[in-house]
């Protein structure tokens, strides 16, 4: 039976008895599947941050580590195409100690275009709906309200991706692994993935052509179906589509968030809200894991 993981903020003890923090670099090659479903938990109704986890334990280096985040929806919309994005996302980087010329967007588009940064790369990239990068000064930024946030961090390279996957989008999180294979010669054995809130199976339902297109794509006879089926039904399960996308190519560390943005109401949800909806901002960074500050 999966462990149930609660992560609770700022307190990574929680994991359970001997899990423990667990230096990066020093990947387990086991080859056996590990998922680790976790709720959130979040700090003054704004925030909530989740490690990454292998072999059942948070990734730590030396007492810091990278780490992952996501806004409720009562620290209001971050999308940049609303003038009062732009000062909540102000106050969320603030309030993370972040300096805005350390964090990196890019211009979603709900493609799966992946955007390899540079510290000179330009902070509000170009069309893109993923970024992956090495610097460990670095943090990457997307918005999101029901499609899903996957959060990639290769333990040997140290090298970090955030992707935007939604219905349209779905195959982007292999499109960032291929790229960081390319690029830092990434084994999928050694990255820790964790995939985020989004709506669930269980009230996103779609036209029977656009549920028929999806399975076709991503499901058929042949791989793994580590959290079942691509389609329920009528309805798309994205996190199953990643969770199966990821596994296929080697992927052996899953965290799971088993919170749903259409029935969390501290979550941002388009379905739910509305052309009114939330925009959240999911990040991944450096972070002092004890303090739950980036560095």
């Amino acid at each position: 039976m999966l462990p149930n993981w609660t992560i609770p903020p700022h307190n990574l003890d929680s994991l359970g008895a001997g899990a423990g923090d667990r230096e990066a670099g020093a990947s387990g090659d086991s080859g056996e599947l590990h998922v680790y479903p976790f709720h959130l938990v979040f700090e003054k109704d704004t925030l909530a941050w989740f490690p990454f986890i292998m072999d059942g334990a948070a990734l730590n280096f030396q007492g810091r580590g990278i780490g992952c985040a996501i806004s409720s929806r009562s620290a209001g919309t971050m999308s940049p195409r609303v003038p009062e994005g732009s000062l909540h996302r102000r106050r969320l980087y603030t309030s993370l100690g972040l300096d805005p010329a350390q964090v990196f967007t890019c211009t979603q588009v709900h493609s799966r275009e992946v955007l390899a940064l540079e510290p000179e790369s330009p902070r509000e990239g170009p069309q893109a709906d993923g970024m992956i990068s090495r610097d460990p000064q670095a943090c990457l930024a997307i918005t999101v309200a029901d499609c899903l946030p996957v959060y990639l961090y290769d333990t040997e390279s140290h090298g970090f991706g955030l992707v935007h996957s939604g219905w349209k989008g779905t195959g982007i999180a292999l499109k960032a692994l291929q790229l960081m294979e390319a690029r830092w010669h990434t084994r999928p054995e050694a990255v820790a993935a964790v995939l985020g809130p989004c709506i669930g199976p269980c009230c996103y339902q779609v036209d029977a052509a656009r549920a028929r297109s999806f399975d076709q794509e991503f499901g058929g006879p042949d791989g793994a179906y580590p959290l079942g089926p691509v389609v329920k039904g009528t309805a798309l399960d994205l996190q199953a589509a990643n969770a199966r996308i990821l596994v296929n190519a080697g992927v052996r560390h899953i965290a799971l968030c088993k919170d749903c943005t259409f029935t969390d109401e501290r979550l941002g949800s388009f379905r739910r809200e509305g052309p009114s909806y939330t925009a959240m901002a999911a990040l991944v960074g450096a972070f002092h894991l004890s303090l739950g500050k980036p560095l």
